[in-house]
């Protein structure tokens, strides 16, 4: 079997401009564009704002003790801290609110810290509570994502 170079190459260009960010060019306004080494890149604003929260989390579980390893405090940031970029998402695909990519970035921060949280109580206190929570935002988010694209175009 022989790979197609010309196609593959097709395929990575056109894919290229979601590799930092999974936004449609219509929706550009929700993330940063600064220009690198001569190019404009587009970075998500709220995934910007994940990736460290995740970060921070992790490592503040290896090293934190007391109220930080206790499950009852992990269950409410599990429960409240991915909760406001939810409904900031929720307000600015379902209403004219363009919403700004610093609330984004900062609903990030607390989306990926509830993440990191959720992630070392799931796999390192095996508290499957956590699951649960996991489980009842990702079919809240795929229900308001079906309800956000069921009449647009995908091209849009």
């Amino acid at each position: 079997m022989q790979i197609d170079r010309t196609e593959l190459r097709k395929g990575l260009a056109r894919t290229c401009p979601y590799l930092l960010s999974h936004h449609l060019p219509s929706e550009r306004d929700r993330c940063y564009s600064p220009t690198v080494f001569g190019r404009r890149i587009h970075l998500c604003a709220r995934c910007t704002g994940i990736y460290p929260g995740i970060l921070v989390a992790l490592v503040a579980s290896m090293f934190a003790s007391g109220l930080a390893h206790s499950s009852t405090a992990a269950l409410f940031v599990v429960l409240a801290f991915p909760l406001p970029a939810l409904v900031d998402w929720t307000i600015t695909t379902f209403t004219e609110r363009s919403g700004s990519n610093g609330v984004r970035t900062m609903t990030g921060v607390l989306l990926g810290y509830g993440y990191g949280v959720g992630l070392s109580q799931l796999f390192l206190a095996a508290d499957f509570r956590i699951a649960a929570v996991g489980i009842v935002y990702g079919v809240t988010a795929g229900i308001l994502i079906y309800t956000s694209q069921r009449n647009q175009s995908p091209y849009e």
